[in-house]
């Protein structure tokens, strides 16, 4: 059996698998890159916040210290969230339906949820997991409020998205590390947050759904672009 600290790691290359499998299938690959390139860096501050009262997992430079799997993990989930939906279905942007770009509206989307998340969780000691679902959850309705035609890729990509955390999960905290949250989460306090299904803690699985209920409308809200 693997060390333990290869847990985290092995998590993060079985979700580079994914994005692998969307990327083959993405039309729009060089867009994708950047914004994986992008989504690594917010997985490493991430922790900031997660590694408080979420969870302190080993990695290659010691336990609960950021490391090279916190960019992969963030580099994947950026991809598979944002463009999974575009990868598997047949629909393409419509190039003749444009409205203009809101790039500092989305400037200030980001703004806001890095506020939120540091202000309720660090700030008011609210629970990292808690505020993060919230946080994911209401900055979709905003944009559900200006883009309607994104709810159902919103929706869509938030259940695709999770069908595919859980097989990961189940894979790297079944068959490799089943002991992992045992011995590594900070989650067992909470009920609600602790509770596993297969294992797996449903605040994981809430966490990665409505991960991919946002993420999957960035593209389309910040370039003011639709679907066909």
């Amino acid at each position: 059996m693997l060390p333990d600290k290869f847990a985290y790691l092995s998590l993060a290359l079985l979700y580079m698998v994914a994005w692998t499998v969307v990327f083959i299938k993405s039309p729009y690959k060089q867009g994708m890159l950047k914004v994986c390139a992008v989504g690594g860096l917010m997985g490493v501050v991430a922790e900031v916040w997660y590694f408080r009262d979420y969870w302190r997992p080993p990695t290659l430079f010691g336990q609960g210290i950021p490391g090279i799997e916190d960019y992969i993990i963030g580099f994947a989930m950026f991809g598979v969230g944002g463009y999974v939906y575009s990868s598997f279905t047949k629909r393409k942007m419509d190039l003749t339906r444009k409205t203009p770009a809101k790039y500092r509206n989305f400037f200030w989307l980001f703004i806001a949820g890095v506020s939120s998340m540091t202000i309720f969780s660090i700030g008011f000691n609210i629970h990292s997991g808690y505020v993060t679902f919230l946080t994911f959850f209401l900055l979709s309705v905003y944009i559900w409020i200006q883009r309607p035609d994104l709810i159902g890729v919103s929706l869509i990509s938030a259940v695709v998205v999770g069908v595919i955390s859980f097989t990961i999960y189940y894979i790297n905290f079944n068959l490799l590390f089943p002991h992992f949250w045992d011995d590594y989460g900070m989650l067992d306090e909470d009920p609600f947050l602790g509770y596993r299904l297969a294992n797996i803690p449903l605040s994981e699985m809430i966490w990665h759904t409505t991960w991919g209920m946002l993420c999957s409308m960035f593209r389309g809200y910040r370039n003011g672009v639709y679907y066909k």
